[in-house]
Parts: structure tokens; sequence; C-alpha cells
């Protein structure tokens, strides 16, 4: 996840990567298994439905022949809902070029919402960022200038590091599932695994860097 960081060997993530697997190892697999099941629990808990007048963030995923894949529909599905139901509320599209895409996947999202007749003028873009610290990273100033209140849509499995990242930046949000309930399946087994090993792994870099006060580190996690 973190192999490469402009285009330079990523020490800062391997480091974190190996405290991460230290300090599973120091409670004997305990801390991985207390964030699993929070993991598990937002998944399964977090509502599909939101409150009016609101400032939808939808994170991006790479794009397949530069079209969105059907988790990324699945959330930009999930935003048209709100949008089409609310005329208050707006939304902000997160993703740069990733995967040797030609287009950014905000900009993917964008025009998949203009087919869903979701007016240009509701449809903001933020396209630096190639993964999920900066989305939030690269979105703080937009929604930090919104009176409305934020509400993150994403896949259940990816909620939580959702939630864990925007809180490192200080932000204040809501969360939205994109699918209406947790499918349990293997493939959804193994990506709520994984993804409690990269919540692991991102609280024990964001506690290590604010405790040694590594602002290099502290700038890349909130």
């Amino acid at each position: 996840m973190l192999s490469k960081y402009k285009n330079k060997i990523d020490i800062d993530g391997y480091s974190m990567l190996v405290l991460s697997l230290l300090v599973m190892t120091a409670t004997a697999g305990l801390s991985y298994f207390y964030f699993l099941l929070k993991t598990v629990s937002i998944a399964k808990k977090t509502s599909s439905e939101c409150s009016e007048n609101v400032l939808v963030c939808v994170l991006g995923k790479k794009l397949v022949n530069e079209k969105p894949d059907h988790e990324y529909t699945s959330r930009l599905n999930r935003v048209t809902c709100i949008l089409n139901n609310d005329e208050k509320s707006q939304t902000i599209l997160l993703g740069g070029k990733t995967g040797g895409a030609k287009i950014s996947e905000a900009y993917a999202g964008k025009e998949y919402l203009l087919n869903e007749k979701i007016h240009p003028s509701r449809i903001n873009l933020e396209e630096a960022s190639e993964n999920t610290i900066e989305n939030f990273k690269n979105a703080m100033a937009l929604i930090n200038d919104s009176e409305q209140d934020i509400i993150v849509v994403t896949n259940r499995y990816h909620l939580a590091r959702a939630k864990k990242m925007a809180e490192g930046f200080g932000l204040d949000v809501s969360l939205c599932a994109a699918e209406k309930e947790l499918s349990i399946n293997l493939g959804s087994i193994y990506k709520l695994v994984i993804e409690a090993l990269q919540v692991h792994w991102y609280i024990c870099g964001y506690y290590y860097a604010h405790l040694t006060k590594n602002e290099r580190i502290i700038s890349r996690v909130g």
C-alpha cells in the first residue's frame, strides 16, 4: 500500500508496517483482533441513509478501463440517491489518476453522475490524491469551508479505515454505506481482514508520529 512515495521507496511506510507487526506480536494478536472487531462492527451497523443538506465526500477507487468498477459504482449510486432525495446536498468526488489511468477517479465519477442527470453545479472534484489518506488531506480546505454536515460514502468494508483517517486530520464526519447491507462471503471476509490490518498499520503510524513528534510522518497521516 505504501511501497512508494513520490517516486521513492517509502521508508516511513515500511517502518510503520514493521512497527505494526511488532505491536501485533507483542499483544499476541489482541491489538489486531480489536481493530478487526471494530471494522466488522462498523461495516455491519452503518446506515446507508443520511440526513438532508449535507456535503457528501465520495472516496475514489482505481478505475478499470477508464471506468468505475462495481464497488466505485455502488458509491456513486449511493450519492446519486442522496442528491436526488435532497436538492440542497452537494458532493465532492475524491481521487486522482491512479494505475496508469488517463483520467482521474474523480472525473470518471463526475461523468457517471452526469449520466445519472445530476447537475454539474452540485459536483465538486478533488483530483490530486492517490489513496485514502490523501483523499482527506487534499479535501480539507473544501470540507472545512463548508457549513454543511460532512458525510463520507464508501463501501462497507472500507468504512472503519475512512473514519479513522478522517479523524486523524481532525475532520468531523459521519459515515454512509454504499451498500444496503453487509454481504458475508469469502470475498467480503478477506477484504475485512485486510482492512483491519491497514487500520492497525495506520493507527500505529499515527501514534508513533505524534509521540516522537516526527513532522514528516505527521504531515502524511494527520
